[in-house]
């Protein structure tokens, strides 16, 4: 048994002998190949290009952002190579030597005496200026008690030209040295912050993925790394343009995109995804729900929300599997590097927007702009207003989104006619369906709402009760130069209580007509279409009765 133990001990040796790594890690050159979006994070994915000798080698993707996850990592390429191992590892940047930072402190030190010499010269020419303007202000000038005294002319002229002359000369060795100073102030500037930026590394960490690949031969080899950054996110605006000559409506579907992930994001392919990685792709399961009878001296047990008992945890996976299997395929011809990897199904359960051509967006956060795609659609238009709380008709328009990708919720700015209107918001709206956008007011169509009386009457001999009734008038007139489609909205109240009767006495209403309809909450819709010129008259009475004895709460 001993023996049998030696042997596999031997073996265990000789075996990870025969993978120990032949040569040095090396940092890869790499860059940003494509950055995918979603609302809340960002999938980047980064290339890099390698000649390597035949054997083994560990390869570094260095600096990685601090906002990298590291359960998504992933790997892949071209070449004649197997993936063995990926490794994610979180390290300390690298101390920076005490002669680089003697370095920074001496130029730090030659800058502040280079700053104090030119505020020393500045100061010796402003007061050698100060005394030449003194001197020059005395030889041309006389007091009372001084007496007259003659200066041969051209003496004189060529002294005030001399301190003329000087004056100059001072003035442009001032203006020289303040240009010195800050070119001075700018390279203390830049010290101070390298200064600053060590001292701030080194409590800072650094994400690395190294990846370990045996080379089946000579030659160059290409490797991808994708990984989820968080913090990035995108979403959507809009831009409609509405024509009511034409009768279409033209939407430019925009994506604001912004990211702080301190990697730039230069010339690379993006992508918007509107999946939501942030909710589990799980659905919630339900549990046994009890009611009962809370027996004296026993507490409510505490509530838990539904689908919190039975839930499975689905913790991400690295989606490269480690088999104990490497040995190297003996098809020379085969060009794609072999990837021990789990079975993965992908569900189609959202939409990609691949944006055309390379995009830069800076890790600034700052909002950077993208169009998606601009789409026309035929547009049938409609008025709507709701006399009693605005005095204005409402223009809007409804479409139907023939395209195969929906529009998420999101800002609108509106032009109507190529004139701005509005901004608005848009509501979800999947591919297929029908949707109702506002454009604004239109004084084109007036509206009015009139309180015509307003009483109360005593009803009942035995039974006293009080009813209040309300008289109203609404008068919409059609100014445009087209016969047009409105909407009118009004409501009558909802009684909440048996004791109050709310009756409807105009317009008399039994079902829903196309003329008029009658919500849920009571609310009523009239539909017209009054030609140009055409005045539209809307009595509407109601009333609410209520014991006499009681106060009614709600009414006016």
């Amino acid at each position: 048994m001993k023996k049998n133990i030696f042997i596999a001990g031997v073996l265990v040796l000789m075996l990870m002998a025969g993978n120990a790594v032949a040569a040095p890690p090396v940092i890869l050159e790499s860059e940003i190949l494509e950055a995918t979006v979603y609302a809340d994070r960002a999938m980047v994915t980064r290339v890099a290009e390698i000649k390597l000798q035949k054997g083994e080698h560990v390869l570094l993707f260095d600096n990685l952002p601090d906002v990298t996850e590291r359960n998504s990592i992933q790997v892949n390429g071209k070449g004649k190579a197997l993936l063995k191992d990926i490794k994610f590892t979180r390290l300390h940047f690298a101390d920076i030597t005490d002669e680089a930072v003697k370095v920074l402190y001496d130029k730090r030190e030659k800058l502040s005496d280079e700053m104090t010499a030119a505020n020393d010269v500045m100061t010796h020419a402003a007061n050698e200026k100060v005394f030449v303007e003194n001197i020059t202000k005395k030889l041309t000038s006389t007091n009372k008690e001084s007496t007259e005294s003659v200066l041969d002319p051209a003496k004189w002229m060529e002294m005030v030209s001399f301190y003329r002359s000087r004056l100059d000369e001072l003035d442009k060795e001032i203006r020289k040295t303040e240009k010195d100073k800050r070119a001075i102030q700018q390279e203390l500037n830049k010290v101070n912050h390298e200064i600053n930026e060590i001292a701030n590394r080194q409590s800072k960490m650094k994400n690395q993925v190294s990846v370990l690949v045996n080379m089946k031969s000579d030659g160059p080899l290409t490797l991808m790394l994708s990984y989820i950054v968080y913090g990035p996110g995108w979403y959507p605006a809009y831009d409609i343009r509405v024509s009511t000559d034409k009768k279409n409506m033209n939407i430019s579907y925009n994506a604001v995109i912004r990211q702080n992930t301190t990697e730039n994001w230069n010339n690379v392919k993006i992508k918007l995804s509107t999946a939501k990685p942030n909710i589990s792709g799980r659905q919630p399961e339900l549990r046994p729900w009890y009611v009962d009878i809370m027996k004296p001296g026993t507490s409510a047990p505490a509530e838990k929300s539904l689908g919190e008992a039975g839930a499975v945890r689905m913790d991400n996976q690295m989606f490269l599997s480690k088999s104990a299997d490497d040995k190297l395929k003996d098809e020379d011809d085969e060009q794609e590097m072999t990837i021990r990897t789990a079975s993965i199904e992908t569900k189609t359960t959202s939409v990609v927007f691949a944006v055309p051509g390379q995009n830069t967006v800076k890790s600034d956060n700052q909002e950077h702009k993208v169009t998606i795609g601009i789409e026309n659609f035929a547009a049938q238009f409609r008025y709507s207003a709701v006399p009693r709380l605005s005095p204005y008709a409402y223009l809007k328009a409804n479409v139907t989104n023939k395209t195969e990708y929906p529009f998420l919720p999101g800002k609108t700015s509106i032009f109507l006619d190529n004139n701005f209107v509005a901004n608005a918001r848009m509501n979800l709206v999947a591919a297929g369906e029908d949707f109702w956008t506002f454009l604004g007011i239109d004084e084109g169509i007036k509206v009015e709402h009139k309180l015509v009386k307003r009483y109360r009457k005593n009803e009942g001999i035995f039974t006293q009760k009080q009813k209040v009734i309300y008289e109203y008038l609404m008068e919409i007139t059609n100014n445009k130069k087209t016969e047009e489609e409105i909407v009118i909205w009004d409501q009558i109240p909802i009684s909440n209580n048996q004791a109050v009767v709310v009756e409807l006495i105009e317009p008399q209403y039994k079902e829903d007509t196309d003329k008029l309809k009658k919500n849920e909450h009571d609310f009523l819709e009239w539909y017209f279409k009054p030609e140009a010129g055409e005045k539209i008259t809307i009595p509407f009475q109601f009333s609410v009765e209520y014991p006499k004895d009681q106060k009614a709460v709600g009414i006016y």
